[in-house]
């Protein structure tokens, strides 16, 4: 974050890192969970070097299980047919493996790589 002086204002530019760009969706979200929830640990990790590595970490680990939980769910649920049921299946899959990904592995507060 940058201020500048402009006349009698102060402006302040938030500078994304380049790093925090190639985090991923999940590193991003829990990027953002862990500055409006846990602000102390993220100065933490800030000043330790390591936030963006345990955002990458946090993405990688949410993704190897959110494969895993597709795995799971067209196994116990199989895929249908026709078009219209197949919109349901995928809905109801994505919602399942979406909320329990970000309940169990994104959503909480990792402090390690």
């Amino acid at each position: 974050m940058k201020s500048i002086k402009q006349g009698n204002e102060i402006l302040t530019i938030v500078e994304t890192p380049t790093e925090e760009m190639d985090i991923g969706t999940y590193g991003i979200k829990w990027l953002e969970f862990m500055r409006g929830h846990h602000p102390k640990l993220v100065r933490e990790l800030q000043q330790k070097g390591t936030l963006y590595k345990v955002a990458q970490s946090v993405d990688d680990y949410a993704w190897d299980y959110r494969e895993l939980l597709d795995k799971q769910y067209a196994e116990l649920h199989p895929r249908p047919h026709t078009f219209e049921e197949i919109v349901k299946w995928e809905y109801t899959r994505k919602f399942y493996t979406d909320s329990a990904v970000m309940r169990e592995r994104v959503l909480i507060p990792h402090t390690m790589a």
